[in-house]
């Protein structure tokens, strides 16, 4: 096993902040720290910078980055039905999904992020293209009532998730899911076979709920409740689940979801932008919600920076609640990482400490922008960037190094992505 000592001036270990140390590593696991470099352990100095536990982004489109910036500046439903499904009709395949999911993984990797959780179709390039690049996945089969190129109903749907789920069973970091898409596309009879499916199996159920107002008086009109009474009906609240967006929300709702300690994967620069509205996430904090923080996908954000993401939130939810004090950075900090890794189930894993898996990045302090540091995860959440990011490790492998990709050829997957790009435009004329 190779043996590693990491020195930084500031590093995140067990939710503290510990100063002029090194980070031991053991191949996959973290032994501790150290005052003084030891021996037999290879060393890395990384100085004016400080380690954190890698990010883990619980609500992600990896395919649809080569979507990003084809249609922006409408609401959702505008943009789903009349831009992004054509499209998706038109291009999705294996290889469109293996070669976009390359591109957000070139993304995730520059911004420290170790893990997604994804919802999209031919989930298995999705698994290959995070395998392939050292990164980490829970790999989430959508699920709808109508067909597209990758299935023709529901029962299809789960089939393929089936099918993805005894392929992938005993992979080390690729965990499979089943996503019906939501409550407008998918019918509660649905919704209880996918319940079903991910209780017999023990595999999270994610889905978009409460996106927006839209959303609330559809399924009232058609079915005489709310999309979050169905989920509460279906049973599933009551299985391994998380929740993407969570935007219109009554207060007993709230309450039942904070009661049942729901995992909740707000999208807040994705609701900005279509502006679904803002999730009442302090009401579902102090409810007993598990809260994350998600991305969406790049063609609605228009990034997977989770950096970018944690600043926006904060910030936000601070104005929302008319609270300075609410969403501090190590709230946000803790979303991204620990509260994650709980959402998702990953054991040992979302915090540097002894015992658990060595997923970190590197965030320099060199930049006239994170200057002086008088509080790293303040820096961290209000100063950096992701160009601030300088390694990434996953499992004690560096997939990033002094800003150079080591697992994939980048400018190789950007190609092919401009060649997509190039296709999907002029198709268009």
């Amino acid at each position: 096993m190779n043996k590693i000592a990491v020195f930084a001036d500031f590093i995140h270990y067990d939710s503290r902040i510990e100063e002029n140390k090194y980070l031991l590593i053991d191949g996959e696991i973290i032994e501790g720290l150290a005052d003084k470099a030891p021996d037999g352990y290879d060393i890395k100095e990384k100085k004016n910078a400080a380690i954190f536990p890698a990010l883990i982004n619980t609500h992600t489109h990896l395919p649809m980055s080569i979507f990003r910036g084809m249609a922006d500046d409408l609401p959702l439903m505008d943009w789903l039905q009349n831009h992004i499904w054509p499209a998706e009709t038109k291009w999705l395949s294996d290889e469109f999904v293996h070669d976009a999911t390359l591109l957000s993984c070139m993304e995730m990797i520059r911004c420290g992020t170790s893990t997604a959780f994804d919802m999209y179709f031919f989930s298995g390039e999705i698994a290959s293209a995070l395998s392939m690049t050292g990164l980490k996945g829970v790999v989430g089969v959508g699920v709808l009532d109508f067909p597209t190129k990758f299935a023709n109903n529901a029962d299809e749907y789960i089939k393929k998730a089936s099918d993805l789920y005894h392929r992938y069973k005993e992979h080390p970091d690729i965990d499979v899911s089943l996503c019906p898409h939501a409550p407008y596309t998918v019918s509660p009879e649905n919704y209880l076979k996918c319940v079903d499916f991910c209780g017999k199996h023990d595999l999270v159920l994610h889905t978009h709920l409460a996106e927006t107002a839209f959303e609330i008086g559809q399924i009232k009109e058609k079915y005489g409740k709310t999309p979050v009474e169905i989920m509460n009906e279906s049973g599933a609240f009551d299985i391994r689940s998380i929740f993407a967006h969570c935007v219109h929300l009554t207060d007993e709702e709230i309450e039942l979801m904070g009661e049942k300690n729901v995992n909740i994967a707000p999208c807040t620069e994705s609701n900005l932008k279509l502006v679904s509205g803002f999730a009442p996430l302090k009401k579902l904090m102090d409810a007993g919600a598990n809260l994350t923080i998600a991305t969406d996908g790049a063609a609605s954000n228009n990034d997977i920076d989770m950096i970018g993401e944690m600043a926006t939130t904060a910030k936000v939810h601070k104005a929302v609640n008319h609270d300075a004090t609410a969403f501090s950075a190590e709230t946000v900090l803790k979303m991204a990482t620990s509260n994650a890794a709980k959402g998702l189930g990953l054991g040992n894993t979302g915090e540097l400490k002894e015992g658990y898996k060595a997923d970190f990045f590197v965030l320099s302090f060199e930049d006239a922008g994170v200057t002086p540091v008088y509080n790293p995860v303040s820096h961290l959440v209000y100063s950096a960037g992701r160009h601030d990011v300088t390694d990434t490790y996953v499992k004690g492998k560096p997939l990033m190094e002094n800003r150079q990709i080591l697992v994939a050829d980048e400018e190789e997957i950007k190609n092919k992505a401009r060649r997509w790009a190039k296709k999907i435009k002029e198709s268009k004329n």
